[in-house]
């Protein structure tokens, strides 16, 4: 387990795979993380573990390989659990994709991932995370906690789709929210970011968070070519978009578990954060 872990992140990962290594026995043959702490971001108790996994190429035609990941997921739950009582999230637990071993040097986006699980959902076919993006923190920053350093998998990130891998993912998928934040649609579907976006109880400050730092990660990325975490991009979007400095500073204070700015008021959220998302898109993709 590399020194340059955060120990309570340690801790977790060095768990996670103990009980990987009971139900995929020689399963999980090299694992690295990303995210947060690729990136220097990590807040203890605050962020959470994102980890690609390679399975051992004898492990993929097996029947039984998607029902045991999903137990491997079932054994997250009662960090959950105890992360969801303490305000925690996703950040009680190890976020996962799954590769095979013979994938691992395909351009990412040939690559066609075995399942994954994020938080409570588990994907049994497909994960978001197996993108340019994700690949390009692996590749700059990820640290392995199980196999061969990252710079011996040979892995192929494709920077030159980077930038428009961004802007559909811009216009696929968070412009889409930002218009669900103006339209407010009949709540009809089950997913829970949708659930989010039209209770009538108005926005928390978390999904406040998702959504106006999400786009202004994506335009730091496009406009540097760097990939940062939450905060950095929240200061990003202090200093380019300073007339949506008050929800900027909602969701900056959520993702730093500081107290909520007393204005704008709740209210007001639902409007400004779409304002701020549109915004920022709009610029992106111009």
């Amino acid at each position: 387990m590399s020194m340059q872990l955060p120990p309570d992140a340690a801790t977790a990962i060095k768990s996670y795979l103990r009980f990987a290594d009971r139900i995929l026995p020689g399963g999980i043959i090299a694992c690295a993380v990303t995210g947060s702490i690729a990136l220097g971001a990590y807040r203890p108790g605050r962020s959470d573990i994102d980890l690609v996994a390679v399975i051992a190429e004898e492990w993929r035609p097996r029947p039984d390989l998607i029902r045991r990941l999903r137990l491997l997921h079932l054994s997250q739950v009662p960090r959950l659990t105890a992360g969801a009582v303490r305000g925690r999230g996703v950040s009680a637990c190890c976020n996962t994709v799954f590769i095979a071993e013979s994938d691992v040097s395909l351009p990412v986006t040939e690559i066609r991932p075995i399942a994954s699980h994020t938080g409570e959902i588990f994907d049994p076919a497909g994960a978001f995370d197996v993108n340019p993006v994700v690949w390009k923190e692996l590749v700059d920053g990820g640290i392995a906690v199980r196999g061969l350093p990252i710079s011996a998998w040979e892995v192929d990130a494709q920077p030159e789709v980077l930038r428009p891998w961004i802007q559909t993912n811009l216009r696929e998928y968070w412009a889409p929210l930002a218009a669900q934040l103006r339209d407010r649609p009949p709540q009809n579907s089950k997913a829970l970011l949708h659930r989010l976006l039209t209770s009538p109880r108005g926005l928390t400050a978390g999904t406040v968070s998702w959504c106006v730092l999400g786009p202004a990660r994506m335009h730091r990325t496009l406009m540097t070519g760097e990939i940062v975490g939450k905060e950095e991009a929240g200061r990003h979007a202090l200093n380019a978009f300073p007339q949506h400095a008050p929800i900027t500073e909602v969701a900056l204070a959520k993702l730093r578990g500081a107290r909520i700015p007393s204005a704008p008021s709740r209210q007001q959220w639902r409007e400004l954060t779409a304002s701020a998302m549109e915004d920022i898109i709009a610029v992106a993709l111009d």
